[in-house]
């Protein structure tokens, strides 16, 4: 990698994609093990939300299409066509959006097959009158097409203060688990074993260092930064190949009661260390 280290990538959140069903009774299914804050419509009213905000500042986000809303304008969309239960995407951020132009040319430099699209902008107005603003970059391949959620990270980059859109100290009720998670420690990315090699590419791009590979040689993995700078817990995205299809999985980092693993909806466990 070449230039000064610039500040190290953070970790936003973390997308999950439900049903609406599921979104609303979601609060209730996880009330003995994690709290669920209240959410809202996304702009273009395609989408609502509910989050789980943690200690360290990352969130996961539950996100789910209307019933009833226009198929082609789903399809259409990043996520339209995804899994549901399952986490689809992943999203880093900055201190300064400034810093993202680095970012992009180190990519595209990477000649890997991909590169970051400018910054899109975006907001909403909170009930108090409140405006926030952010900006949204997502990744593209070489051919124009859109990345492969969750292969690459996308970037939210915010134009006002992070905590008027994530307001983690401001709440703190909402931070305190009863299964005492506190944060994210990995999220471990399985994806075709053809795209692997030129992904490690972006990935040490993105990082502006290369990878670390574990210790039974099975995955890559690069540190990224918490808003709340904490220091516990791994702080790794995990790379590896796989024959199957692609994937994530995610770790939290506990506060040392026991708990191994969590399962948020049927069929998709996360892990606590």
């Amino acid at each position: 990698m070449s230039g000064a280290p610039g500040p190290r990538p953070t970790l936003d959140h973390i997308v999950i994609l439900v049903s609406q069903d599921t979104l609303q009774t979601i609060p209730d299914r996880l009330r003995d093990v994690l709290v669920v804050a209240p959410g809202g419509i996304h702009a273009g009213g395609l989408t609502s939300n509910k989050l789980i905000l943690l200690a360290d500042g990352v969130y996961i986000e539950f996100i789910a299409f209307f019933d009833g809303v226009d198929p082609e304008q789903r399809r259409r969309h990043r996520w339209g066509n995804l899994k549901e239960n399952s986490i689809i995407d992943w999203a880093y951020t900055l201190p300064h959006e400034g810093g993202f132009g680095a970012v992009q040319q180190r990519v595209a430099d990477a000649q890997a097959g991909y590169t970051y699209d400018d910054p899109v902008a975006g907001g909403r107005t909170k009930p108090n009158s409140t405006t926030i603003r952010w900006a949204v970059a997502t990744g593209r391949t070489s051919d124009g097409s859109p990345s492969w959620p969750g292969w690459m990270p996308f970037w939210c980059l915010d134009r006002t203060p992070r905590n008027l859109r994530v307001p983690y100290e401001e709440h703190p009720e909402q931070v305190h688990h009863p299964c005492g998670a506190r944060g994210v420690s990995s999220l471990s990315l399985a994806v075709p074993w053809q795209h692997l090699t030129p992904l490690g590419k972006v990935y040490d791009a993105v990082h502006n260092a290369p990878s670390t590979v574990s210790v039974y040689g099975i995955e890559r993995y690069w540190h990224f930064g918490v808003p709340s700078e904490s220091t516990d817990g791994k702080h790794a995205i995990l790379l590896s190949g796989t024959d199957g299809a692609s994937g994530m999985r995610l770790t939290l980092q506990g506060d040392g009661r026991g708990r191994t693993s969590l399962e948020l909806l049927p069929g998709l466990l996360v892990e606590v260390e």
